[in-house]
């Protein structure tokens, strides 16, 4: 066999070597999803449903935006603003549970580079003790690589590195329930 075709198929072998380590050490990454995360949110869920109340009133802060929202059978009722409406639409506890959830989903797809960056959300929450509800919640929108698209190839092939999202700004922001009382 000619030292070319040898060349080739080596080449070949050593980039599906790769590409199998590459799969592998995603599959491992994701299942090394933090446990401890997945738990807290489970343990917060079950102290949210054994409460003794169906209607509650919520008061928010986000970006020093401040509302008030009455909630009955997890629907706002009613919203009250103390100075303007807030960017973030009114919620029930409910709706922060799915925030929550969606840690680690894409947020919006194509953000940058053409389709080379989407924004991937990442959420962080700290529970009420008692009540389970989430009290503060950080989101974090980052500037990911979109591998599958040719965009972000290339991105690569003409910035010469794979760091083609990574001068992207990063977005960040605090939900904060700031009181929640029961309604009769």
């Amino acid at each position: 066999m000619p030292p070319l075709f040898r060349n080739i198929r080596l080449l070949i072998v050593a980039l599906l070597l790769l590409t199998g380590a590459c799969g592998i050490s995603g599959v491992l990454a994701i299942a090394r999803q933090p446990a401890a995360r997945d738990a807290a949110l489970l343990d917060a869920y079950r102290r949210w449903n054994e409460r003794t109340f169906d209607a509650y009133r919520m008061q928010l802060r986000d970006r020093g935006c401040r509302m008030e929202v009455d909630v009955q059978a997890e629907r706002v009722r009613q919203t009250r603003y103390a100075t303007r409406p807030c960017e973030q639409p009114p919620v029930a506890v409910r709706d922060l549970f799915d925030l929550v959830e969606r840690h680690g989903t894409v947020r919006r797809t194509c953000v940058s580079r053409g389709c080379a960056c989407d924004d991937v959300l990442s959420v962080r929450a700290d529970y009420h003790p008692t009540l389970g509800y989430p009290r503060t919640i950080e989101i974090t929108l980052t500037p990911t690589p979109n591998w599958r698209h040719l965009d972000f190839w290339q991105a690569v092939w003409k910035m010469r590195s794979l760091d083609a999202c990574n001068d992207l700004p990063v977005g960040s922001r605090v939900l904060t329930v700031v009181a929640l009382t029961p309604l009769p």
